[in-house]
């Protein structure tokens, strides 16, 4: 129960040089432990000086008084709000922290005599809350700053460390309206970056009306770059405060963190998978952000990477759709921890790292292993002969399922050959087109196949099959798809 105050508490009037007199004696006390760390950058210090010097009011501080010495005979003030106000206008009048160096604004010493007089006497309105105690300060504390209480997490994390550099460098990269300001920030992202960055988010729906509402846009990319940071994977969003703190006041490593962003996002761009997909769930992108980071995409195959990952999601929809434990035999263990982890959406760090080495798995095998010498051969061998082709690579669950991913390498390549156009298909088995075709053995002796080619009820996944596949290719051989004399020819790089 809190306790009713005699009367209500009546404003002063001190002056700068009186209040700065009594913190450097140590008469007024400006961080009582129950007060916030102080959070203020240097634009900010610089901005508060100026409203100062150009006599702009600024809100009142609240002080009180703790019990008195009675060997001193002296009574010590506390700040209860205010702070960060007063501890700004001490280390400006002493040229110390965030005031040394060049400066945006004069320097208390390059004042004129009669500027430092106008700052000395500058009348500063304060709230005495005299002795009460200490319980009754700390309410009176909360009471005040009372707007944080009814906020979630993200938003008194950004009513705390908002306008620090670390928060600058994520509302960039998720508001296309937040303006930078140089007097602001050092923390500029180059417009084409962060555009880019801004772009893949909207353009594939990551964050709802209700996301960015509730700031949690900003959250997710402080999540990663915090991530990121950290070289590991945490629990929860225990460290992204750490890094709020540690980088408020200056982010230079900010340019780092950016190009891994970037890298990752660049990477996922080529893969063109529809806004639908499987893969930008949250949990999901969050997981390929970080893992692609350092990933080199001159060295990435992306028709197997592609493939492996929209094996994956085929396989998460027979996880949660099958009757029986036969449907499940092509799933591993760990396929099936993923899949649990990224559909609760687990925040904790063992989901976090074990969705992370699954990830990190299918792409190793996109880049580690070098190509059979006899795909390799083939390859050439169809280059060599001018023959245009795009590769695709059956798996174990495509085969048994007669499924294919069209990947966004194949659809290209038959737009781009006028053969069909994924983009202008509607969805559903009705609106199945075929072509015919005809598979190229080894021998140069040729089979027909009818391809079928459309898009699945739901999220619209693009699917294509070419009938007799399983007698002409064993789970992840590499098949080469080419327009030879106005006939589709399926070759098994593989064989």
């Amino acid at each position: 129960m809190e306790n009713k105050l005699i009367s209500s508490i009546q404003s002063n009037s001190y002056k700068i040089v009186e209040l700065y007199n009594k913190i450097d004696s140590g008469t007024l006390v400006p961080g009582p432990n129950f007060q916030r760390n102080l959070v203020w950058k240097k634009q900010h210090k610089y901005a508060f000086i100026q409203t100062i010097l150009l006599n702009y009011p600024f809100p009142e501080v609240y002080i009180a008084s703790e019990q008195i010495d009675v060997d001193s005979l002296k009574a010590k003030e506390v700040v209860v709000d205010g702070q960060q106000r007063l501890t700004t206008i001490v280390e400006y009048i002493k040229s110390v922290g965030d005031f040394q160096g060049k400066l945006s604004i004069k320097k208390f010493d390059e004042l004129t005599l009669d500027e430092k007089k106008d700052f000395l006497n500058y009348p500063v309105s304060v709230k005495d809350l005299k002795e009460l105690s200490r319980d009754t300060i700390i309410q009176i504390f909360k009471r005040i700053n009372s707007t944080n209480y009814s906020l979630n997490s993200n938003e008194k994390l950004n009513a705390e460390f908002g306008g620090g550099e670390f928060a600058y460098f994520a509302k960039q990269l998720t508001d296309p309206n937040f303006e930078v300001l140089e007097s602001a920030t050092d923390v500029i992202i180059d417009p084409k970056d962060r555009m880019k960055i801004l772009q893949f988010f909207t353009d594939n729906k990551i964050f709802s009306d209700n996301d960015v509402k509730r700031m949690f846009d900003s959250q997710y990319i402080m999540l990663i770059a915090s991530t990121i940071l950290n070289g590991g994977y945490f629990r929860r969003s225990d460290k992204v405060e750490q890094y709020l703190e540690d980088y408020n006041d200056e982010f230079a490593s900010y340019p780092l963190i950016l190009s891994k962003i970037l890298n990752s996002v660049q990477i996922l761009e080529r893969l063109g998978f529809d806004q639908k997909s499987y893969w930008f769930n949250k949990a999901n992108l969050f997981t390929l952000l970080v893992e692609l980071k350092d990933v080199n995409p001159s060295v990435l195959d992306f028709d197997v990477f592609e493939s492996a990952l929209l094996d994956l999601e085929k396989k998460f929809d027979v996880y949660f759709s099958a009757d029986n434990e036969e449907d499940l035999k092509g799933i591993t263990e760990d396929e099936r921890k993923y899949f649990e982890f990224a559909r609760q959406g687990s925040h904790e760090q063992p989901a976090r790292e074990h969705r992370g080495k699954v990830i990190r798995e299918v792409i190793q095998k996109a880049t580690a292993e070098e190509e059979l010498d006899i795909v390799q051969q083939n390859k050439e061998k169809l280059e060599q002969q001018g023959i245009d082709f795009s590769v695709i690579i059956p798996t174990e669950t495509g085969l048994n399922k007669s499924i294919m991913d069209a990947t966004s390498t194949v659809r290209e390549f038959l737009k781009e050959k006028g053969i069909h156009s994924y983009e202008e298909q509607a969805n559903g088995p009705d609106h199945k087109e075929k072509r015919n075709g005809v598979f190229v053995n080894s021998d140069g002796s040729e089979l027909p196949t009818e391809i079928s080619m459309y898009k699945s009820n739901g999220r619209g996944d693009c699917r294509i099959w070419f009938s007799g596949l399983k007698e002409f290719a064993k789970p992840e051989d590499e098949l080469a798809i080419a327009l030879i004399d106005g006939i589709l020819k399926v070759f098994n790089l593989s064989s």
